[in-house]
């Protein structure tokens, strides 16, 4: 299980020849919650780019693994190590337990390496 925060940003997702926005309604290291009325097929890779604050951006590579009513549950595969930084630094100030995310942050990596 993997911290997870609140986090109300727009994002663009791409997959195939599709792009769509939504918007980021919680995210961890390992997944990300959207809030969109798009649907797509589960299990398809997909690409997220997320606007946080002035020139910095978050690119992951996921999978949509969940559609609800209200948005798609997606599990991030991999990041580049800009994003890896970004996003863990925003997990720890929400959550206040560096070491937990020191903990998440090497289980993720050993996820992207493998």
């Amino acid at each position: 299980m993997f911290t997870r925060i609140g986090l109300s940003k727009w994002a663009t997702v791409s997959y195939e020849d599709q792009l769509f926005g939504a918007l980021v309604e919680n995210i961890s290291l390992r997944g990300l919650f959207v809030e969109t009325n798009q649907e797509i097929p589960l299990n398809i890779p997909v690409e997220v780019s997320l606007h946080h604050t002035g020139n910095k951006y978050l690119y992951l590579s996921a999978t949509a693994v969940r559609q609800e009513e209200t948005g798609l549950g997606m599990k991030i595969n991999r990041m580049d190590i800009h994003s890896l930084v970004h996003l863990r630094g925003l997990i720890e100030e929400e959550c206040k337990d560096p070491e937990l995310v020191m903990h998440e942050t090497k289980k993720m990596v050993g996820y992207m390496l493998a």
